[in-house]
């Protein structure tokens, strides 16, 4: 579906088979146009070598390549990928750490602190901060993506079959949700695992939630309808059609059931667009953390956590999804990308992916710990075997390498900022041919934090006046545990400066209204 806003039509044009069409006009974040005013015909000649072996693809293929892009939960950097990572930290990764063997490992992978702000920026390829999708929403929070933004389904359009399955988080209203934007089929949260599993009598027996069930209802409760008890948690969604309520888990169990089903549709998706004249996207971004699951006993990692059991089960379908594509003969025309969407969440450890990590920090800290996750690539023939790349990415990249790999810049809007840079010369070309060199690291709407090269400052917490000790070199000191200020003063006007052209930007074009609903979530459906 082509959404029409304010009378532009952001979808154009089919790009020519064979040829990738790139948008000069795009708006990239003002950071990014230094680099491309002192790189940019490096980057012109290195992008018409590109095109031509995405051009010999194409017609080797017939067809754009087909991406899944699979996205989890909650985990730091260090616990995967190699079986010294493992070993360390009791997680078991095996089918990852031959994906990492055989394909890319990025050392330098940002996301965003938090489960929504991350998928937002992933599927729009913007800051979240642009779209005011800034925390996690739960129900009943009645707010969501505005249709306004421009999803990679969008972008892709009639070009690519779309599908997106599990973890959406994207919100509770109905513009938000996956078939209205821009997926021709979708089964999606609404909220995160905490509303699927943690709103049940098995959570409130084992203390994982207080207060929600009826005998906590105070005898002095006047406002009976402050517990949120009529919502969904789960739709199914065909593209120009109304959605259904799929699952709103009373129990754990049916918890567990929606997964599975879920996964069976993933490998269905796959199976069904194999073969098919257009090549497929697949966001598949699974609900990983399964508490109160009997699978996961007897205990199957040494680190024996509900994160960690539930992990390396992830582990074992992952390897299944790689498997099916050799098996249908789609997997040298199919990049794989493989992340984790924040750190862990330290507030209920060690269930919740609290490993050791090498970073400080974790889930809604500005600190490496809470942005920097572990991801890998995998495109067999295209991508070198066991390639290791310390090129800064943001998430919001894959929303722009995406678009180039399908053919389909020019169908990027052009009214806004898009903060995404194409990062098709790292994925081809490998170490050292990235295209971004910082990122700005927000909690909710405030800028925390800013890292350009190997350097960091933190902006949380500074004090007015002469630069603070916010200053860390990430390659000397990667936990940010000792800060320095008197060896940086070269660098306090340099880092204020990027503020200052980063904020002039955000205020030059306004963040869209983030959609807000005007009655509880769902109860549309809820009525069928």
């Amino acid at each position: 579906m082509k959404k029409q806003i304010l009378g532009t039509l952001f979808v154009s044009s089919l790009a020519v088979m064979g040829s990738i069409a790139y948008a000069g006009d795009i708006i990239h974040d003002a950071e990014y146009e230094i680099l491309e005013a002192q790189n940019g015909e490096k980057w012109r000649a290195e992008d018409k070598v590109l095109d031509k072996k995405l051009a010999e693809l194409r017609k080797k293929f017939g067809k754009a390549p087909n991406i899944i892009h699979i996205m989890w939960d909650d985990m730091k950097y260090g616990a995967i990928g190699h079986p010294m990572l493992n070993n360390v930290t009791g997680y078991k990764s095996p089918n990852i750490n031959k994906i990492a063997d055989e394909g890319m490992t990025f050392t330098r992978m940002y996301s965003e602190p938090s489960c929504t702000p991350t998928r937002v920026a992933a599927a729009t390829g913007r800051q979240p901060v642009r779209s005011g999708m800034i925390f996690p929403i739960f129900p009943i929070h009645q707010m969501g993506l505005p249709a306004s933004e421009v999803t990679i389904a969008e972008v892709l359009d009639d070009d690519y079959h779309t599908g997106f399955f599990e973890k959406s988080h994207f919100g509770d209203v109905e513009e938000s949700y996956l078939h209205n934007q821009g997926y021709d089929e979708a089964i999606f949260t609404l909220y995160n695992q905490f509303a699927g599993q943690m709103f049940t009598p098995e959570a409130e027996k084992e203390f994982y939630t207080v207060g929600w069930a009826e005998d906590e209802l105070s005898p002095y409760a006047l406002d009976k309808k402050f517990r949120p008890k009529e919502w969904v948690w789960a739709v199914e969604g065909f593209e120009g059609q109304k959605g259904k309520e799929i699952s709103t888990p009373t129990v754990v169990a049916e918890y567990h059931e929606f997964n599975a089903m879920t996964y069976d549709r993933v490998k269905k998706f796959i199976a069904k667009h194999a073969d098919a004249d257009k090549p497929f996207l697949l966001d598949w971004w699974p609900n990983v953390l399964e508490m109160f699951n009997e699978e996961n006993s007897p205990k199957q990692t040494q680190n024996g956590t509900a994160s960690s059991e539930s992990f390396y089960k992830l582990d074992k379908q992952i390897g299944e999804i790689v498997a099916l594509t050799e098996k249908l003969g789609i997997a040298e025309n199919t990049l794989i990308v493989l992340m984790a969407d924040n750190g862990p969440m330290a507030e209920i450890w060690p269930d919740t992916f609290h490993n050791p990590g090498i970073f400080r920090g974790g889930k809604n800290d500005f600190l490496e710990g809470g942005v920097r996750v572990p991801a890998f690539a995998y495109w067999p023939g295209v991508i070198e075997k066991g390639a290791v790349v310390h090129d800064i990415v943001h998430v919001a990249d894959l929303f722009t390498t995406f678009a180039r790999l399908g053919g389909k810049m020019d169908a990027i809007p052009t009214d806004r900022v898009i903060d995404g840079i194409d990062q098709t010369a790292l994925l081809l070309n490998g170490d050292g041919h990235g295209r971004r060199d910082h990122v700005f690291i927000y909690q909710g709407a405030v800028l925390s934090a800013i890292v350009k090269q190997q350097y960091k400052r933190h902006f949380a917490g500074a004090a007015p006046g002469l630069a603070g000790k916010g200053f860390f070199d990430l390659d000397k000191d990667p936990r940010e545990e000792h800060p320095l200020m008197a060896q940086f003063l070269w660098a306090w006007p340099a880092f204020d400066h990027m503020k200052k052209r980063h904020e002039d930007q955000i205020a030059q074009y306004p963040h869209t209204p983030v959609a807000r609903g005007e009655a509880y979530t769902g109860l549309e459906l809820l009525k069928k």
